[in-house]
């Protein structure tokens, strides 16, 4: 409200219009949360200056040369074991996709550099010298990470830190397990599958023993071995990684992200178990449409023209592990996964309405200007 000079009010100032018809008055319109328009929006061009680029390439540069070594490793592990690392290819590319959705969501205001960079990247570079000078090289690899987080926050400051620590974390997904961590963990997840398989053939009549984490069949007297390939450990990281990615490309709740990443384990050891039990299942359906063909009874294997020798030929491909006919099995088990985590996200909207629909609600009062507060990202 303005004055005139005599002291009275004469209603609310209007901006004055610019030639072009817009309001002359500087800064971005409010939204009904209170928040800037523009504030969502990022521009890559803020940070891929011609200034900035110059500085980050060699930066870049000698990250990648200090590391070297545990790079080419990881690559030559991603290529060499693709049934339990080959997602590593992917990490990288969904790391900056998550990178650009949490800028679209949070955008940072300013870039100032941060001193404390520095000391991450001290400290990765110390523990990697250490790792290396003791012999053991698997802790020293992981600070490649570290070092990276170090490199963000120091040349881009602590609010772009924020917004992108999960895709610097997410790169942990990345990196190859010591042989000595993975069995230990492995071992564990075979005796579970091999356990929930037990018992589901029980469930369907198929005569099965199981000793440790070896099942006993009809058509396998020596035992199908639930093996390390087989423990499902590799789906583990292939299905946080997609759990991660479909709780960040999504505004949502704190809480509901921290459920769906955490959701993500047990969907790959339900995943693991049908995985094995649909082979074991396929081995005795197999078997036993051979000992039909041989005593010359009528089954689907007669009436397609198969001979005994396909069959056996069809069910040692699917029970060797490095046959794409035993690995499409888990690439199956990808599409379960991403089915069972969209039925979760379906499942928390159909029951917790969030404060984003209750703001467009005309009928509920003082709910605008909330959501954005309650829908806050970590």
């Amino acid at each position: 409200m303005v004055l005139t000079e005599g002291g009275e009010p004469r209603g609310p100032a209007r901006p004055s219009a610019s030639p072009g018809g817009e309001s002359a008055e500087a800064g971005p319109s409010a939204s009904p949360g209170g928040e800037s328009a523009e504030a969502g929006r990022w521009d890559w061009n803020r940070v891929l200056t011609p200034r900035a680029v110059l500085l980050m390439l060699p930066v870049a540069a000698l990250v990648i040369w200090a590391y070297w070594h545990p790079l080419a490793r990881w690559e030559a592990v991603w290529r060499n074991q693709s049934g339990a690392w080959g997602h590593g290819y992917l990490i990288p590319v969904i790391a900056i996709l998550i990178a650009h959705y949490r800028l679209q969501e949070r955008a940072p205001q300013r870039m100032e550099r941060c001193a404390w960079g520095l000391v991450l990247i001290v400290l990765g570079v110390a523990v990697r010298i250490a790792s290396f000078t003791l012999m053991h090289g698997y802790p020293g690899e992981i600070t490649f990470v570290l070092v990276v987080a170090g490199v963000l926050l120091w040349l881009l400051g602590w609010e772009m830190f924020r917004a992108l620590w999960v895709s610097v974390a997410f790169l942990l997904l990345m990196i190859p397990w010591s042989q000595k961590y993975y069995e230990d963990v492995a071992l564990p997840l075979q005796r579970l599958s091999a356990m929930a398989t037990e018992m589901m053939l029980r469930f369907l009549r198929v005569t099965v023993q199981r000793t440790d984490n070896v099942l006993y069949l009809e058509s396998m007297p020596d035992g199908l071995t639930v093996a390390g390939p087989c423990s499902g450990l590799h789906l583990l990281f292939a299905f946080v990684a997609l759990g991660v990615m479909m709780a960040f490309i999504y505004r949502r709740p704190v809480w509901e992200r921290l459920l769906i990443v955490a959701s993500s384990v047990p969907i790959a050891v339900f995943c693991n178990f049908v995985r094995v039990t649909l082979m074991a299942l396929a081995s005795d359906w197999l078997f036993f449409a051979r000992r039909a063909l041989e005593v010359r009874e009528a089954t689907w294997a007669a009436w397609f023209s198969f001979r005994p020798a396909q069959l056996d030929a069809a069910r040692n491909a699917m029970l060797d592990p490095v046959t794409f006919t035993h690995q499409s099995f888990g690439f199956a088990m990808l599409g379960l996964a991403f089915f069972l985590m969209w039925a979760e996200l379906k499942f928390t909207d159909l029951v917790f309405v969030s404060d984003d629909a209750e703001a467009g609600n005309p009928g509920s009062a003082g709910s605008q200007g909330q959501s954005g507060a309650a829908t806050g990202s970590p």
